[in-house]
């Protein structure tokens, strides 16, 4: 059976289940659990569902035609790797690192084995597991309650231990950034952890996809001056570019950087 007809049932079958386990797609494919769970990762970067340990749900969305089609999955995988290189150009040899949940720090995660000698600071458990096998890299992860369906650790034990600690820069991922509501994320249950990580970090460097600027989502983690730097794709809105030139916001939306005084030269010299 070819992934793509693969991917189809696997589509079709959670998306009546709501959620299913490697296990059961394995036996009902006919293939081997780790080829499922390849085609998950895959789906879980299309945002049609959310990796589980040992299996995954349904992504949030309860319409189908408000999950991305196939091209815009693409586009959005392939912004997050572009995004994600740019970021690794901000990271040095021997620096101290947050990165908070989601996407697009997981792809800058990915490509962490450039760097030596790296203390990483996380409460998101792939995160943690992508690094766990990088050769020189201190990796922390908090306690705290785990969200079945964020896969990370929040709550009052996770906050004491990122008290613990302050790092160089915090790469916070958002799900939403606006011109009056600043930056916001879906899940309350992750609100009080992200303000405190931007409390315990020199740089405060969000970043997202060009979806997420306009939105407006559930939880304001904080206003736009809250931010050192943003990185994202070069498809950001022109006013938000604006925005964030005349509030002195480095924008990293190539690997040429620019603030208010204009181009501040190529990131990859």
């Amino acid at each position: 059976m070819f992934a793509a007809e693969r991917l189809r049932i696997i589509r079709s079958y959670v998306l009546e289940k709501k959620k299913a386990s490697v296990a059961e797609i394995s036996r009902m494919l006919g293939v081997s659990e780790v080829t499922i769970r390849r085609d998950l990762e895959a789906l879980d970067e299309e945002g049609f569902l959310i990796r589980t340990h040992g299996g995954a749900i349904l992504s949030g969305e309860d319409n189908l035609d408000a999950l991305p089609s196939a091209g815009e999955a693409d586009a959005e995988r392939e912004q997050r790797s572009e995004i994600s290189e740019i970021a690794i150009y901000l990271i040095n040899d021997g620096d101290t690192l947050l990165l908070s949940p989601g996407k697009t720090n997981l792809a800058i995660a990915r490509r962490l084995q450039r760097k030596k000698n790296l203390v990483v600071l996380t409460n998101d458990l792939a995160i943690a597991s992508e690094l766990a096998s990088h050769p020189s890299a201190r990796v922390i992860v908090p306690g705290g309650d785990l969200d079945s369906l964020t896969q990370s650790l929040n709550g009052p034990l996770t906050i004491h231990g990122l008290r613990q600690y302050y790092v160089a820069k915090a790469f916070i991922e958002v799900d939403g950034i606006h011109l009056q509501r600043g930056f916001t994320i879906k899940y309350p249950i992750q609100l009080e952890v992200f303000q405190e990580m931007m409390q315990m970090s020199q740089e405060r460097i969000f970043v997202g996809t060009p979806s997420v600027f306009n939105q407006i989502s559930f939880s304001q983690v904080g206003p736009l001056s809250s931010a050192t730097a943003v990185v994202t794709h070069p498809a950001v809105p022109d006013e938000y570019k604006r925005q964030l030139f005349e509030s002195n916001i480095t924008l990293y939306a190539s690997f040429t950087a620019y603030n208010q005084t204009g181009r501040i030269g190529d990131l990859r010299r």
